[in-house]
């Protein structure tokens, strides 16, 4: 079973029994039930329980939005704080490869890898608040000038 429930085989007008609602998000017969004691609305009145379309897609986004965090620039969100939590001492790896920036840096709280995409362009920036060490391939221009330079030595 997936981890996180699917939207795209939801229809929102149409009624799902706990097996099908199950079957059709991804995920277990037990999952919907505790999300129906959680707030999920149902019709529990009669039998089978029935679940609404509509309900089932509004509860799951409710879900997401209340598990996104927002990080500022100096912040790395750490899996294993389930925080936002800034890099020890400020040091920060960045790894390029012309289209791609990736920081990397150590949770000062429980000393764990934190990993966080930027666009190459606020790298320079970013420097400004880190401690930066860059690695990775060099950028096009630097390619293109050590190629100038290597056919001028033959």
């Amino acid at each position: 079973m997936p981890k996180s429930a699917k939207l795209s085989g939801i229809k929102s007008l149409r009624c799902y029994t706990i097996p099908e609602a199950a079957g059709v998000t991804g995920v277990s017969d037990r999952t919907i039930r505790a999300w129906i004691k959680q707030g999920l609305t149902a019709m529990t009145d009669e039998r089978p329980t029935l679940v609404r379309g509509d309900a089932l897609i509004s509860y799951i986004q409710r879900q997401r939005q209340g598990r996104k965090s927002r990080l500022s620039p100096d912040e790395f969100y750490c899996l294993k704080c389930r925080a936002a939590r800034k890099p020890a001492s400020g040091l920060v790896d960045c790894e390029t490869d012309g289209t791609r920036a990736k920081l990397s840096a150590i949770c000062e709280t429980c000393d764990t890898i934190m990993h966080k995409p930027i666009p190459p362009d606020s790298v320079p920036t970013l420097a400004k608040t880190f401690d930066v060490t860059l690695r990775g391939e060099p950028s096009q221009k630097a390619n293109a000038a050590s190629e100038t330079t290597a056919r001028n030595r033959h």
